[in-house]
């Protein structure tokens, strides 16, 4: 036998009995009960600690947010937090999954279907399917409700590593326009082709529409690349992203984006705006922070964001700044916008360090309940939000206290739930007996139901793939990400020329990384995942 194999059996050895340890010890009085959402607190009678890694994004620490706090108060489990900042956390984590140093908990920490595989397989992440079925109902309950979830986040070897977030309504990634800009210079039908985009670009650079007088616009910006750009630009010409994505009349190919014939025609496309100065010039080399202070001084017309309000710093009621509609080339007759399939995963593990894996297991599961995610999203009445009547069917969301920028950006420092995936099902707003009185979400819902939801193609499943594929995609996609991403900024800028021939040394290089290889391990990825049950 070999050694990896060995300490496989170790693991899983010492693993079952750390769960059986925990069973025979578990001792829960509930005091006080949620018959709504079939939860009992507190979870323990006397109270536990543990250690929670996770990324740092919005205001304060974790162990100051309003949720945490009162998950504490209500299930007598306390945590020890380590929250690395988002933008080196990928770097920290694999830090932590290689030493003997792990939390007992990795929360909303984007655990990758690799990193549940091997660290699955190597018992450092416990399995959470036997839990699930015995102290979890309400995770149970959604993934009997809603199969394809359990088929998400299901391994091929059978076990659930980790739990995901999980959206009941649509939900997508936005481009937006400058709703002044659109007034000043009297537009009242958005583009719906990549030509009358353009015409567009062109009147927001000549025509001064932030009425300032002079010729600062910024037609159309982004930051660290063009990335956040390509559910929309890039698919107006018929390809879905820059990995994998389905083609086909029935969207059942597996293709690389960067290869598709529309990927050439996107370029042009992107270059033309590049040397007519309508693209921000600085959109490969600026931040996100950097971008939105363009945007605050009212010198960008078309961007990416989660909303207006960061880049803006509007009303966060303001419904002025339209969402931008999905737009048609030469390549396809109709819009198209990738579906919205409302499952993220990776967002929860316990790991073999962890001596309360059922307790665990309860407190998450609360997460999965419509108050739990209430709680977790919202925060408790008064703060974020207040009831508009004593009937209690409306809520309104309250100003910010002073110091902050908005109601999110104060939202961000009770809730964890806030530019990161988080372990969560948000119902649809429909299933509560309540609402809010917030006019712009439901414009928003508007405006998704009539631009994107139509329009919805097939994307490329949450797929598991065995080791050895797994070792071969790290292997090919580590170069060719590099290489394709570098040469998307060359040809976009004008730093190599789009030739015939430079184009077929491109095509040429490509398929000397064995992108053929990569193409079928994906195919038959996706085959597999479809005939599964």
């Amino acid at each position: 036998m070999s050694k990896k194999r060995i300490l496989k059996l170790i693991n899983l050895i010492i693993t079952s009995g750390i769960l059986l340890s925990n069973v025979a010890n578990l001792s829960v009085s509930a005091t006080e009960v949620n018959d709504d959402s079939n939860v009992a607190f507190p979870i323990v009678e006397e109270k536990i600690t543990l250690t929670m890694v996770g990324p740092q994004v919005g205001r304060g620490q974790w162990s100051e947010r309003q949720y945490f706090q009162e998950m504490e108060r209500l299930t007598n489990i306390a945590f020890e937090f380590n929250t690395p900042p988002r933008d080196d956390f990928a770097t920290s984590k694999q830090l932590l999954l290689a030493s003997d140093d792990l939390p007992d908990i990795f929360y909303a920490s984007d655990i990758t279907h690799q990193e549940q595989m091997e660290y699955g397989s190597y018992g450092f992440l416990i399995p959470l399917e036997d839990l699930i079925e015995e102290h979890a109902p309400n995770i149970k309950k959604m993934l009997d409700e809603r199969p394809e979830v359990r088929k998400a986040i299901t391994t091929p070897d059978g076990h659930i590593y980790a739990l995901p977030s999980v959206t009941e309504e649509p939900s997508f990634w936005r481009m937006w326009y400058n709703g002044d800009w659109l007034e000043n210079l009297g537009i009242e039908e958005l583009p719906r082709t990549t030509d009358e985009l353009y015409d567009l670009l062109v009147r927001f650079k000549n025509e001064d529409p932030n009425g300032n007088g002079e010729a600062d616009e910024i037609p159309i910006s982004n930051h660290g690349g063009l990335s956040e750009f390509d559910d929309y630009l890039m698919m107006a010409f018929g390809v879905q992203g820059m990995g994998m994505g389905l083609y086909g009349e029935n969207f059942d190919q597996v293709g690389f984006g960067p290869i598709q014939p529309g990927y050439r025609e996107y370029l042009e496309y992107m270059h033309r705006l590049w040397e007519e100065e309508l693209l921000d010039h600085e959109s490969f080399s600026q931040t996100n922070p950097q971008k939105q202070a363009k945007g605050k001084q009212n010198l960008v017309g078309v961007f990416a964001d989660a909303s207006p309000v960061f880049m803006l710093g509007a009303d966060p009621q303001d419904t002025s700044n339209p969402v931008f509609h999905p737009i048609t080339s030469s390549l396809i007759d109709e819009p198209r916008v990738l579906e919205s399939t409302g499952i993220g995963g990776g967002t929860f593990a316990i790991t073999k360090e962890n001596e309360y894996p059922i307790e665990t297991i309860k407190w998450i599961d609360y997460s999965y309940t419509k108050e739990g995610a209430d709680l977790l999203h919202n925060g408790l009445e008064g703060f974020y939000w207040s009831w508009a009547d004593d009937a209690q069917t409306t809520r309104v969301i309250n100003d910010p206290p002073e110091g902050y920028d908005s109601p999110e950006d104060y939202r961000s420092s009770i809730s964890p739930d806030w530019g990161i995936g988080v372990p969560i099902r948000r119902f649809a707003s429909d299933d509560y007996e309540w609402s809010f009185d917030d006019p712009y979400n439901d414009w928003l819902r508007q405006e998704e139901q009539e631009k994107l939801v139509p329009y919805q193609v097939p994307r490329y499943p949450s797929v598991y793939f065995s080791d050895d594929d797994l070792r071969q995609i790290e292997r090919i996609e580590r170069d060719l990400s590099t290489y394709v991403t570098r040469m998307r900024a060359e040809f976009v800028s004008g730093d190599r020329e789009l030739s015939d021939a430079e184009w077929e040394n491109y095509l040429q290089t490509i398929e000397q990384m064995n992108i053929e290889e990569l193409i079928n391990i994906y195919q038959a990825g996706f085959n597999q995942y479809q005939e599964t049950e």
